[in-house]
């Protein structure tokens, strides 16, 4: 039996209506006047002008199926001919099973592969290893990977002092989005993916964390939210990423001239623009 590679042959998204600026987070926490800080501080650091947020009472599978139909509808094929759903996210609509069963069953998937991913915001560069490999060894030939983040839930708007801002800057920004993406065999020598690489650093995990829900604080609501140490996440990444970027470049036999897109994680604008440099 042939094998064969991978390629996407959809991607799709879903936001929600209700828009909220970066602006009117400040001004609601009064930024100037009660933390000492100039406005559109946040803006100025994240690039991030504005976010969506969910309606109450919606989960992250809601935001997620929604991405999928519109996906499975791009590529037009329907839900029977998908073989694995992998759902990848951060949130997730309950403890257990996977969320990835309540997305099948909104979806009418019957006799179907399903688990979730999670791991941050790498979860959905992750799935489309895993599917690439899963369709590379003939195991899958039709994945979706979908994602519904309700970030909005998890956010701690009680910031009371610089020090606080610090913490749960981050978390200002986080929107409310699905995505979602379909991949199968490539048949085709002139696509695909050429090359890929993954490492962490564990020892870093407490640098952007949610707590509460593990056991180490299984019942504890004030563990529930989002906290992270901006700077030093960004110094990391200063050192971490641009030799990893380079060693992908190399393993596909591609200089940085031969890059026409790039597509970052945006935890700032101007990492972005430094990384980019140092490459």
């Amino acid at each position: 039996m042939k094998r064969y590679g991978s390629k996407i042959i959809a991607v799709s998204y879903f936001v929600p209506e209700k828009i909220v600026r970066t602006s009117d987070i400040e001004e609601k926490l009064q930024f100037k006047e009660k933390i000492g800080v100039p406005y559109g501080i946040l803006e100025r650091l994240t690039g991030c002008r504005e976010h969506r947020e969910a309606p109450p009472g919606t989960d992250a599978s809601d935001l997620a199926v929604a991405a999928s139909r519109r996906a499975l509808s791009k590529a037009d094929i329907s839900i029977e001919i998908i073989d694995l759903i992998i759902f990848a996210a951060c949130c997730q609509d309950i403890y257990e099973p996977a969320t990835a069963n309540i997305i099948a069953e909104k979806l009418g998937a019957k006799k179907i592969q399903l688990f979730d991913i999670k791991n941050a915001c790498n979860s959905f560069i992750n799935s489309i290893d895993i599917v690439d490999s899963l369709i590379s060894t003939g195991k899958v030939k039709y994945g979706l990977i979908a994602s519904g983040e309700v970030a909005s839930k998890y956010v701690d708007y009680n910031i009371l002092n610089k020090d606080d801002l610090v913490l749960k800057a981050s978390g200002l920004t986080l929107g409310d989005a699905g995505a979602a993406l379909i991949m199968t065999e490539n048949k085709a020598d002139d696509d695909g993916f050429c090359a890929s690489h993954f490492s962490s650093d564990g020892s870093q995990w407490r640098l952007a964390t949610i707590l509460g829900g593990g056991t180490m604080y299984p019942r504890d609501p004030k563990m529930c939210y989002f906290l992270s140490d901006g700077e030093k996440i960004i110094d990391l990444a200063f050192k971490k990423i641009p030799p990893e970027v380079k060693k992908v470049l190399a393993e596909s036999g591609w200089t940085p001239n031969d890059v026409d897109l790039v597509i970052a994680h945006q935890v700032t604008i101007k990492i972005i623009h430094e990384i980019m440099n140092a490459v």
